[in-house]
């Protein structure tokens, strides 16, 4: 008793720190706890998650093989093993596990889950599609086990299958952001295009706005931008290529929505002005659209910033904690203006997964980027950036998700 009251401050501090993402003070905090309370499984269970979310695999393997030596039947210990021996790529040790854990309890939700991301990333697509299938029968509340049954059958070429899938997820979350991401490609490769296009129209759903359109003169417009390139070249939070995020060659920062600097308080204005431009602009849209039905009452901001430079691109991507998300341009290299470069540098809302097969084309739009313009859009529509050419000149904006509070 008397070791748990003295390792429970520390693991309360290092729980602070890792619902904030700040892994390794997270880290130091369960190591401190797991020192002070050797016998209690919940300073092994915080601390390996704490090691995967660095990629310390391998010392998270045995530390939690240790835990399970004093507590073998702690299914959270059990679990986060099988994740870092998947983080490991030691996936057929990983599998093992997990089928242990099944045939002792054939109706566990989460390690059939489990097999399945596995198997979906190995290439076992129906094994994959069998078992989120399995996780979303027992477990139907989860939208991510269907929206991983629809991504499985889209992989093993079963569009229409997938359809039925995510409309699993969207029956109780409307607003599942990567089912409705995955079956925008299922319509298309189904050929299903109006569907698709009252889903995910990125002519119809997203926007144009300029600082221009709030009366903000060139000179007030040159000094906000130049102050947001100065506070993101200095910007502690700025890494390059961080593998969480879909960043090639370029530097993303971390989330700066609390930041306290001039130019990003005017930014966050332009925001919000942005967002009074889309909710008026919903008063078209079919009140059944799960994009209008998900409004939000309240958000929360989340902001960042991202420095493209020579041969740098963003992968197509999604934002899944977003409702709207958006993209103001600070700095644009001239090459976007060039006709002969292929659009290097520009917007593009709509293209495919790379790692998704698709014998049909998406609905795509290409837009231009422009200093002082932002384009907002469904934080569900994919989006990418056409790669620059090497030796370009930067290419900075800000980014946003507005996320139901």
């Amino acid at each position: 008793m008397r070791q748990a009251q003295n390792a429970q401050p520390f693991l309360e501090e290092g729980m602070r720190a890792f619902n904030s993402r700040q892994y390794a003070a997270a880290e130091s905090g369960f190591r401190r706890a797991l020192d002070l309370a050797p016998d209690l499984a919940p300073c092994y269970v915080n601390l390996t998650a704490a090691l995967n979310a660095q990629g310390k695999c391998d010392e998270a393997i045995s530390l939690c093989e240790r835990g399970l030596a004093r507590f073998p039947d702690n299914q959270d210990l059990v679990g986060n093993l099988a994740v870092n021996l998947d983080g490991a790529k030691r996936y057929d040790d990983a599998i093992a596990l997990l089928e242990r854990t099944l045939q002792a309890q054939p109706r566990n939700a989460r390690a059939h889950h489990h097999v399945a991301t596995i198997r979906l990333k190995t290439g076992g697509y129906e094994e994959a599609a069998t078992h989120f299938r399995q996780a979303a029968e027992i477990d139907p509340r989860n939208p991510l086990s269907f929206s991983g049954w629809g991504e499985a059958l889209l992989k093993a070429g079963r569009a229409t299958q997938a359809i039925e899938a995510f409309d699993g997820a969207l029956r109780n979350h409307p607003f599942d952001v990567r089912s409705l991401a995955l079956k925008t490609l299922a319509l298309a490769e189904t050929g299903r295009t109006e569907d698709e296009r009252w889903l995910s129209d990125p002519f119809r759903l997203a926007q144009t706005l300029r600082l221009s359109d709030v009366g903000c003169p060139p000179a007030v417009q040159q000094a906000m931008n130049a102050g947001l390139a100065e506070f993101a070249a200095s910007h502690p939070s700025m890494q390059e290529d961080p593998p969480e995020n879909a960043t090639y060659k370029g530097w993303h920062s971390g989330n700066l929505a609390t930041a306290r600097h001039p130019a990003v308080d005017e930014l966050k204005n332009f925001i919000g002005y942005a967002l009074e431009e889309r909710r008026k602009s919903l008063a078209s849209e079919d009140p059944a659209h799960p994009f209008v039905r998900a409004m939000p009452a309240r958000f929360n901001l989340h902001l960042w910033c991202v420095k493209l430079v020579g041969e740098g691109k963003m992968v197509p991507h999604i934002h899944t904690s977003g409702w709207l998300s958006g993209v103001y341009y600070v700095d644009v290299p001239d090459v976007v203006n060039d006709e002969r470069a292929g659009q290097a540098g520009w917007l593009r809302l709509g293209p495919a997964r790379h790692d998704i097969p698709m014998t049909r084309e998406p609905i795509v739009r290409s837009l231009k980027p422009e200093t002082g313009l932002m384009y907002t859009f469904p934080s569900y529509i994919w989006h990418e950036t056409v790669p620059l050419p090497a030796g370009s000149r930067q290419r900075l904006c800000y980014s946003y998700d507005l996320q139901p509070a």
